[in-house]
């Protein structure tokens, strides 16, 4: 069987695309598809496609909504939350709490990212949501929202990157994707921004400690005309997805995994350490999670009622 897969670059799945790890009887065929949903998305919703990487902020809407998709305890990407949080030094924020009745910039919302700092600062700091306002840049939403707060409304003016309107003072606050080294130099370097977390490494740590959460971002989804049609397909999966994270590992720990970082294999051991593995698959390592983010989406209104777990995810990978 030929099976359309997102093509993706993270160390922890470059096995399974290169061939080093193989699914029984099937050949993957790597394809580019988006993460993002800001309208509808023909293949996701028809189920015309094989397994698909998908920002989890609209995995659950998606599902609710009815398209033909199921996931799958695959969190291939994660990243801890804590890190994205700046605001202005002039803004009376000092605290977590101080974000209440502030505005908030972020590329959109929903995102992976706005639900899971919600949460955390919801249920570790106090901060009552509802008094949050969102100021989004790409106000596009595929899916509706199912309650009036926090309030959410589209920047005015000229369109604007959420840094470039914290930089700007359009914005007291910043919570939303940094994927570009230049932006995470200019935020920490100048004189009107600041952390809203200093000790933000520490205070991931601790939440990982603590309750077992290294945030997913984003999660794979497969057809769910495939998975009626191969019901073990999707344990498979999910088997053949440890095995190359597995393979991954060993190339660190082999130093082969690559030589831009220094020492890269002690920095992997030390992580080990203090983290062990962060980037667990399946539902028994990911439970806490996986129960937390159903509660978070009903809560913060993505979907209509708490779906349950059968819901999200397909059958035969309820048992990983």
């Amino acid at each position: 069987m030929q099976l359309p897969i997102s093509t993706m670059r993270y160390d922890i799945t470059v096995p399974l695309l290169d061939g080093r790890v193989q699914i029984p009887d099937v050949e993957l065929v790597p394809t580019r598809t988006g993460a993002m949903v800001f309208a509808n998305v023909p293949a996701l919703q028809s189920g015309d496609f094989g397994l698909w990487d998908l920002n989890m902020g609209y995995v659950l809407p998606a599902i609710e909504a009815g398209w033909d998709l199921i996931g799958l305890p695959l969190f291939i990407k994660r990243k801890p939350i804590y890190t994205f949080l700046f605001c202005r030094v002039d803004a009376g924020i000092n605290s977590p709490k101080d974000l209440e009745g502030k505005r908030i910039g972020a590329a959109s919302y929903p995102t992976s990212i706005t639900i899971w700092a919600q949460g955390l600062l919801q249920y570790r700091h106090g901060v009552d949501i509802s008094k949050l306002v969102w100021s989004v840049t790409n106000d596009k939403r595929a899916f509706p929202l199912h309650t009036s707060t926090p309030t959410v409304e589209a920047a005015a003016g000229e369109a604007k990157s959420p840094i470039d309107r914290l930089m700007a003072g359009e914005v007291d606050a910043i919570i939303t994707d940094i994927s570009d080294g230049k932006i995470y130099d200019m935020l920490e370097k100048s004189p009107d921004v600041k952390r809203l977390f200093p000790n933000y490494m520490e205070e991931d740590l601790k939440v990982y400690q603590e309750t077992g959460l290294h945030a997913p971002m984003h999660q794979m989804v497969m057809s769910t005309k495939l998975d009626k049609e191969h019901p073990d397909l999707a344990r498979q999966v999910v088997d053949a997805f440890e095995e190359a994270k597995q393979v991954s590992y060993m190339d660190t720990l082999n130093d082969r995994a690559g030589f831009s970082v220094m020492y890269q294999r002690e920095r992997f051991v030390e992580q080990e350490k203090a983290w062990g593995d962060p980037w667990t698959y399946g539902v028994k390592n990911d439970r806490g999670t996986i129960d937390a983010f159903l509660a978070y989406n009903a809560e913060q209104g993505f979907t209509s009622k708490q779906l349950s777990i059968g819901d999200w995810l397909a059958e035969s990978s309820l048992d990983t």
